[in-house]
């Protein structure tokens, strides 16, 4: 057994530094002690532990540290749902005097709000765009938590992870960094990038058996075997395990699989053990497409968990998971990456995945960060963790997840799109501003220190590109930034799509046809159309007199009828059903166009300004899903577009008709409890201004 030095309370921290782990003192493991200790003496340092290691006690001690020093602190994290349980967290220190702010939301704000604070936690591209806005802000921090670095390797978020520490560190060489990780292979190319030292280890609080499930019995790394009885093995493993009250993770590879597999293992498990009668939907408003099979599987303690079902629908699932309710959470790879949700045993029942036209085998690290789910700290000894092989080939290649280590972390950000997408940003901010500075930039970045540097014949081409469409001028080999460009750096969009959004204003505007624009752009990625869809999809464009040229167009056209489904207020199972698209997909994609609607409208004030009011009611459509003639009824706190709907069918159509109503009233329509119906009056007039706030 590993030695302890220290308690978490010999830090010299005030009583009020425990109030972060429940107000109990513990003792340090080896690694946080260490970690600890090298960041007090001044180095960045990387953290490369496993999964639930404790990595974030480090994070908050350097946090506090930075704080005794008169300092802020950015924690960046990938994804909001994982910034918002930072959050959480770290406003437990406000005892201290330590002030934090959650900032996850939209791009086009000024930075200017963290001067108020002490801790400011966000998403790497929240960093990002308010860097956009005023790369100064780097000035007024002290430290860089990164969390998760490792992801610096996914092609999708670890590019604005590597330009926001890459830009920070340009402005403010004196920044402390702190970056945490799982196992990274190649752990000394990213400390040397971030100038750190580092301290790896292997340790995990809750130890990790880790075997595979082959022909009817599990083979463990010890060599031990252990036979399965049952027709399906992993349905046994998960009998056996809850049988001694066991929660486990299984991991498939496709929505579909999910749901099958879900049913499968609801029909075979020992009822006998689960809580019935569980009750996982008590609201009835929009309903999931999904909510009907889910009711059914809950009952057995089971339920299946991707991207499609609706976000209420998987906070559910997650908080029943959480609290034991569930026993079984067939789930895609995309939990793995997300919120924090471990259980004692995970099977991996899909080893590859379909893509590119073929069947491959999973990257080892997406294997190993589900893996690591196994084990949790507060209530299981040990954890366990199976693959499950379907075959000889199969049963190599979990061998070989189980003995190697991940593959090493590479950057993706030069890819065309970014480069032009950064190069803009950098001009726009003024921190290079001539093709030599932009290439010693780059040089700067974890991609420049790794990989071989782009050429300067691609940027000298990418700058041309930004000035023959008025992103920038050149003057004597000096870039700057004109109105245009700095509008779009600050918007946080592509160039590309900026420039469609602008050939928007030569048109005739009307909403279908901006919905389609929108639809149009890079930084929106549509729903395919399937073959029986196309013929009915092209004939609604063709009242509207728009001409599809390609596949795209089509594809693009499929995602504007859906968002203009949405702003009229077409229920959402019933856009669901309609074109055969999960909830989640839905809410997933007006977020995103709803982002590209604002940015229209911005830009109508530069080129178009008699629509932009026109346009921010589009916006505000999409953001909200209402028809025109409720907007203002959904300005009330807690009114959704449902129930503001029921206020104006039942004769409530203003914002004065609910402010001179009554809670009788109101709480006869379905959806309004007295104590709602009380709160909707009072915020009617505070909106109308008969009440101050």
């Amino acid at each position: 057994m590993l030695s302890v030095k220290m308690k978490i309370g010999g830090l010299g921290y005030p009583s009020e530094f425990l109030d972060l782990f429940d107000g109990k003192d513990f003792d340090l493991y080896p690694h946080q002690e260490e970690a600890i200790s090298k960041f007090r003496e001044g180095n960045n340092v990387v953290v490369s532990v496993p999964t639930a290691a404790g990595k974030s006690l480090v994070a908050y001690s350097a946090i506090y540290e930075t704080f005794k020093k008169g300092l802020r602190s950015i924690y960046i994290v990938p994804l909001k749902a994982l910034a918002s349980e930072k959050y959480s967290e770290l406003s437990r220190l406000g005892k201290l005097g330590i002030r934090v702010a959650l900032s996850i939301g939209e791009y086009d704000t000024s930075p200017s709000f963290i001067k108020n604070f002490d801790v400011i936690v966000c998403t790497s591209e929240k960093a990002d765009s308010l860097l956009h806005h005023d790369p100064s802000v780097a000035d007024e921090l002290g430290l860089v938590v990164a969390d998760e670095v490792h992801l610096l390797g996914d092609e999708s978020r670890g590019p604005k992870l590597e330009m926001v520490i890459s830009t920070i560190k340009y402005v403010n060489p004196a920044i402390r960094i702190l970056a945490l990780s799982a196992t990274i292979s190649n752990i000394g190319d990213v400390a040397e990038w971030l100038g750190s030292t580092t301290v790896n280890s292997d340790f995990r609080p809750v130890p990790l058996r880790s075997g595979i499930i082959y022909r009817k019995k599990i083979t463990y790394l010890d060599g031990e075997e252990e036979k399965l009885k049952g027709e399906d093995e992993v349905i046994s493993v998960v009998n056996s395990h809850l049988s001694r009250g066991g929660q486990t993770l299984v991991f498939v590879n496709s929505r579909k699989r999910s749901e099958d597999y879900a049913k499968r293992i609801s029909l075979g498990m020992d009822t006998n053990l689960i809580m019935k009668n569980l009750d996982f939907f008590p609201e009835k408003g929009e309903t999931d497409r999904y909510e009907e099979t889910l009711r059914d599987l809950v009952q057995n303690g089971v339920s299946f968990h991707h991207a499609g079902l609706s976000g209420e629908t998987r906070t559910r699932i997650e908080k029943g998971f959480r609290e034991g309710l569930l026993k079984v959470l067939v789930a895609t790879p995309t939990l793995a990456a997300g919120v924090n949700l471990p259980a004692r045993v995970v099977v991996i029942r899909d080893l590859t995945r379909y893509s590119n036209g073929y069947s491959q085998f999973l990257p080892n690290m997406e294997i190993q960060q589900m893996l690591g789910r196994a084990g949790r700290p507060q209530y299981d000894s040990e954890g366990y963790a199976y693959l499950y092989a379907a075959s000889k080939t199969s049963f190599d290649m979990a061998n070989t997840y189980l003995s190697t280590d991940p593959e090493p972390v590479k950057s993706g950000m030069l890819q065309d799109s970014l480069l032009r997408f950064n190069v803009l940003g950098l001009i726009s901010m003024g921190i290079a501003t001539s093709t030599a500075s932009i290439m010693d930039f780059l040089s700067s970045t974890f991609a420049g220190k790794t990989q071989e540097m782009v050429s300067e014949n691609k940027i000298e081409g990418i700058l041309e590109f930004l000035k023959d469409n008025e992103f920038i001028k050149n003057t004597m080999g000096i870039f700057t930034v004109t109105k245009f460009g700095k509008t779009v750096s600050d918007l946080y969009i592509d160039p590309k799509t900026a420039i469609i959004l602008r050939d928007y204003f030569k048109e005739k505007h009307s909403d279908i046809l901006a919905l389609y624009t929108i639809c149009t752009t890079p930084d929106v990625l549509n729903f395919r159309a399937n073959r029986d869809e196309v013929e009915y999809i092209m004939e609604y464009f063709m009242d509207q007199n728009i001409i599809f040229q390609t596949e795209d167009e089509v594809h693009s056209a499929k995602t504007a009828m859906v968002l203009m489904d949405w702003i009229n207020e077409v229920p959402i199972n019933r856009i669901s059903e309609k074109f055969n698209i999960g909830p989640g997909d839905i809410q997933a994609k007006v977020s995103s166009c709803d982002w590209i609607s604002y940015s229209l409208a911005r830009l109508s004030s530069m080129y178009k300004a008699e629509i932009r009011r026109d346009l921010e009611n589009l916006n505000y459509r999409i953001k909200e899903g209402v028809r025109e003639e409720i907007i203002n009824l959904t300005m009330i706190s807690g009114i959704g577009r449902v129930r503001a709907r029921r206020l104006f069918s039942s004769g409530l159509k203003t914002l004065e008709d609910i402010s001179r109503s009554t809670p009788e009233l109101i709480s006869l329509i379905p959806g309004f409890s007295t104590r709602l119906a009380q709160e909707t009056i009072r915020n009617a007039r505070r909106i109308t201004g008969e009440i101050r706030s």
